[in-house]
């Protein structure tokens, strides 16, 4: 298993997939992350969660349907990606 750290950030190869796929574009919603890399909404919602307590990724309600959450890469999620 490979991980990945910076400046006490650690993440799984999982982890690191879900924000590569994350920077495509500016925002996705858990279930475009779950079907675009084959694992279960529950298992694509666990990681978005770890990465959002570790500042990775945001996640808001979309304002247009409010059953829909929308997650986006941040600067520091960025940087990691840089280095994977």
């Amino acid at each position: 298993m490979t991980i990945v750290q910076r400046e006490m950030i650690t993440v799984t190869p999982r982890q690191a997939e879900v924000l590569i796929f994350l920077a495509r574009r500016d925002h996705w919603s858990v279930g475009d992350v779950a079907s675009n890399l084959g694992v279960s909404s529950a298992a694509a919602t666990k990681a978005i969660a770890r990465l959002e307590r570790k500042g990775l990724v945001t996640r808001s309600i979309d304002i247009m349907d409010r059953r829909c959450v929308n997650v986006r890469i941040t600067h520091a999620g960025n940087d990691i990606i840089r280095h994977v």
